[in-house]
């Protein structure tokens, strides 16, 4: 993708993502934004200069959704963006944004400059961070509660995108009709079937159910009921491991691979059948 196309594109998801007219987060069209700057379909200055405008929209709502955008983008793209945010003249927009912003906006910016704090407390590159969220303290700020969760990102930051041919589980090759899909949680690439699951992220700020691979599903979910379900105890010994998976989902696997069995009918024509056919044999070698 171009430069001018991949920014065309990041600012069409940034025009719908904080939509006025929505009631919620669009958190599908905020992983694509997410998507998109780790791909590096458009530069990191360019998406935190496009979401710093809306931070400042005249519109609340606006304002607020470009904050839950910025915070998505934390928490998933890495340090492309946190070099971007950790800087002296973007913590001065926050403060600006924190002094004139309406009361929702002001909110959810002072819970983002502590969540920030807390989460690269031990990261001297981005001291100013810290530094900021210490001097507005000291100006009488009140933040909001502190989750810690929220802070995971910084030693947890979504993992890049693997690339590949086959599906990293069950290994089938991709093609026309068998898609790839990534899942959220490994960043490793599968088959429909090996990533049929969705699940929350939280994380990765992830709140909304994303498409994940089986064994991340059972990961961050164990208490679930797939999870709990104990598969039966194999009777083949070990040969249906060697089949392909294709087979061993089909409807031919499933059906029963005994041959039918015979009624008592059945049985005596087919020894009357063979009484026949070996009396005519025996007439053939007469003559």
């Amino acid at each position: 993708m171009g430069v001018f196309s991949g920014s065309s594109t990041f600012t069409g998801l940034l025009e719908r993502a904080t939509s006025q007219l929505q009631l919620e987060p669009d958190w599908a069209t905020i992983l694509q934004i997410c998507d998109s700057v780790r791909q590096q379909d458009v530069s990191p200055k360019f998406a935190v200069s496009a979401i710093k405008k809306k931070m400042f929209d005249r519109n609340p709502h606006v304002a607020k959704y470009a904050l839950t955008v910025l915070e998505a983008c934390m928490k998933n793209c890495g340090s492309i963006i946190h070099d971007e945010i950790a800087t002296k003249d973007f913590m001065d927009e926050m403060r600006n944004l924190i002094k004139n912003g309406a009361d929702p906006v002001k909110d959810k910016a002072l819970g983002l400059i502590q969540t920030w704090s807390h989460a690269f407390r031990n990261e001297p590159k981005y001291k100013i961070v810290q530094d900021t969220f210490n001097l507005m303290k000291m100006e009488g700020c009140k933040f909001p509660a502190f989750n810690e969760s929220d802070a995971m990102f910084s030693a947890d930051s979504a993992p890049a995108w693997a690339e590949g041919d086959v599906c990293h589980m069950c290994r089938v090759k991709f093609g026309t009709f068998i898609r790839q899909h990534h899942c959220r949680n490994c960043g490793q690439v599968f088959c429909k079937k090996c990533s049929s699951k969705e699940s929350i992220i939280p994380q990765f700020g992830i709140e909304k159910e994303v498409r994940v691979c089986d064994p991340c599903y059972l990961k961050i979910n164990p208490n679930s009921k797939t999870a709990q379900t104990k598969p039966e105890p194999s009777t083949s010994g070990g040969a249906e491991n060697e089949l392909p998976p294709e087979y061993l989902n089909s409807p031919l696997f499933k059906e029963s691979q005994e041959p039918p069995k015979k009624n008592e009918r059945d049985l005596q024509e087919q020894e009357e059948e063979e009484l026949q056919l070996a009396m005519a044999l025996s007439l053939s070698q007469d003559e």
